[in-house]
């Protein structure tokens, strides 16, 4: 069965550049490249074909193919991680980063974050450009199922959107309920944003709803208990 667009898939992939993996869904792979992430999650994503859920030049490519074969497809910078524009490199003074800077080193500025890439005096050029800007990369990939239940497709979408797990319920049939981890707002500054597109999300795959609810739980920090003393014990 050949893949169409709106179909959501389970989808395993290799990004490289040069031969050099950058981004995998393969925890071995990431840890023979050395960009293997502790609190990343490994294993197939769940994306929707055609809604951009990946890059473009990969989200083109998806359909038309069969479940189960791997393709490759090279990817030119404009369908990647875009062209390298001049207008992206800033000149910071010194006094708008941290204490010591060394060339390369990762600085945000004025709540852009970039790249430290020369010295002028007490000035520093940094460069905004995404550090793929420019470049073609190869992405091997494997469309390992078609997803059909509502579920997990809401689920796998966060799981996308957040690079987090979390509980999704329809057992209400006015409501869909997502189980939010404790302080999710700190861990991503986009969080309304985020409820927002999932909010649609949700919408589109359950038509019958009336509304999403997002359920944080924060629960009650475990009290220490001293120790009984020896009066105590024989009391």
């Amino acid at each position: 069965m050949a893949i169409e667009n709106g179909n959501y898939v389970k989808l395993s992939y290799t990004g490289s550049v040069n031969g050099a993996p950058f981004d995998t869904t393969d925890a071995e792979e990431a840890k023979k490249a050395g960009i293997f992430r502790e609190n990343a999650l490994y294993g197939p994503v769940v994306v929707k074909v055609g809604a951009g859920h990946v890059l473009p030049g990969v989200d083109e490519d998806l359909a038309g193919k069969e479940i189960g074969q791997e393709y490759t497809v090279v990817v030119p910078p404009e369908k990647a991680f875009g062209e390298h524009k001049k207008d992206e490199l800033k000149a910071a003074d010194k006094k708008a980063l941290p204490q010591k800077v060394a060339m390369l080193d990762r600085v945000t500025v004025e709540g852009r974050e970039g790249v430290v890439v020369n010295k002028i005096g007490n000035r520093y050029l940094v460069d905004f450009n995404h550090p793929l800007a420019g470049q073609e990369v190869t992405y091997v990939y494997k469309i390992e199922e078609i997803v059909e239940d509502p579920i997990a497709k809401l689920a796998g979408t966060i799981r996308l959107f957040t690079g987090r797990e979390m509980k999704v319920s329809n057992a209400h049939k006015n409501f869909v309920s997502v189980e939010v981890p404790p302080m999710m707002a700190m861990y991503n500054q986009n969080w309304m944003m985020t409820e927002y597109m999932i909010t649609q999300e949700a919408f589109g795959l359950f038509p019958e709803i009336e509304s999403v609810k997002f359920v944080e739980t924060f629960p009650r920090p475990n009290l220490k208990v001293d120790e009984p003393t020896e009066e105590k014990k024989e009391e």
